[in-house]
């Protein structure tokens, strides 16, 4: 059975959440069966034999994080040619794309549905494809990935698929990378020391909530001596909307922003952070929370959608939408102590529940099960 997977949402060096989570199920599938091609922009970060990967779309590189835009097309037009030139019984897609109509069975990942339900964090084409598109390629789809339960109904919400057709995968972290005992000296070069800050991981889009937590840190800033670090890649025009908000509650010197924070440095970014705060209206799955829990550090996240599903009892749950409960427990976790030290030895525990491997023998169990 040689297994055809799409990976051409890797397309980086520098990759965030779809490409991390193709990079690891990718090479853990790999330990599990011989037969793959891969069909990826960048390979840097898979681990497999050059053998097993093909590197397209290589003229098109130069469009940088706009390649998304020109995807669908090779994949209706170019992978069913590749599909048929490489012998392959099965095709795997790791993110919410793939061919409307497959020459082999078909298995896709379904990670969120943001483009409908947060529209205006997604680019115009990555809507019409979630519209126009998806509906045909779950409907014709063999078997469904979702990351979450909550993921799960949201797909039966809003495509009418069946539930059978959908099996839960959660995601995982990278055991050896995120965890506690990091070196921390990585911090001076971002000018923070350890436990003098708390911290958000990820993109600056509407959804991620991020005027309402200035908002409630300018609220207590006066009863906590930390700072707040907003890491992670920002468009101009959120980055204005976070520097206006701190600049009208007279937070210069107290929020610090942070643009992308290499892979390599991220657990040390982690476990330096007093509390990590994951506060989204929306989330599919909510990666950064598992990886803060794996590297000792205690969670405040939203009550909303998939987070309670990934935290469990091993995070502080706030209504996202009341910067009043935001404020309220944020104080209260970074002044309580004993909470830290519960948080981080539950949150330790929790994650031991998500694993790449674990994930990836599920999901080949899936695969497998097509044929």
């Amino acid at each position: 059975m040689r297994i055809g997977i799409d990976a051409t949402t890797i397309y980086t060096a520098r990759p965030t959440g779809l490409g991390i989570y193709s990079i690891n199920i990718i090479n853990e599938l790999a330990k599990l069966h011989d037969d793959l091609i891969v069909w990826t922009v960048d390979d840097s970060a898979l681990r497999l034999p050059a053998a097993k990967i093909r590197k397209v779309m290589q003229p098109l590189r130069g469009l940088g994080n706009h390649l998304f835009q020109l995807r669908p097309f090779w994949v209706e037009f170019v992978l069913p040619k590749l599909i048929a030139q490489e012998q392959v019984d099965i095709l795997y897609t790791t993110i919410p794309n793939g061919l409307m109509r497959s020459p082999v069975p078909h298995v896709i990942t379904v990670h969120d549905l943001i483009p409908l339900t947060f529209p205006e964090d997604a680019p115009r084409s990555v809507r019409w494809n979630f519209k126009h598109r998806l509906p045909g390629i779950l409907t014709n789809a063999r078997k469904i990935i979702a990351v979450s339960q909550h993921t799960k109904h949201d797909v039966i919400d809003h495509y009418g698929i069946s539930p059978e057709k959908i099996h839960v995968v959660g995601e995982g972290y990278e055991v050896n990378h995120f965890r506690p005992d990091v070196d921390l000296s990585v911090l001076k070069q971002y000018g923070l020391q350890p436990q003098t800050y708390a911290l958000y991981v990820g993109n600056s889009s509407a959804r991620k909530n991020l005027l309402r937590l200035v908002e409630a840190f300018a609220i207590i800033k006066d009863q906590v001596p930390h700072r707040l670090v907003v890491a992670g890649t920002k468009q101009p025009k959120e980055r204005n909307a976070l520097l206006e908000e701190i600049s009208r509650h007279r937070l210069d010197e107290r929020v610090h922003l942070l643009d992308y924070v290499p892979y390599s440095d991220l657990p040390a970014l982690y476990a330096g952070a007093s509390v990590f705060t994951f506060l989204s209206l929306y989330e599919g799955f909510g990666l950064p929370v598992l990886e803060a829990m794996a590297c000792g550090t205690p969670v405040l996240a939203a009550n909303n959608t998939s987070l309670p599903e990934v935290a469990s009892n091993a995070a502080i749950l706030a209504d996202p939408y009341s910067v009043k409960d935001i404020a309220e427990k944020l104080q209260s976790l970074l002044l309580d102590q004993e909470q830290q030290k519960r948080l981080r030895a539950a949150g330790m525990e929790r994650c031991k529940t998500f694993r790449w491997a674990s994930a990836a023998r599920e999901l080949y169990a899936i695969v497998q099960s097509v044929t």
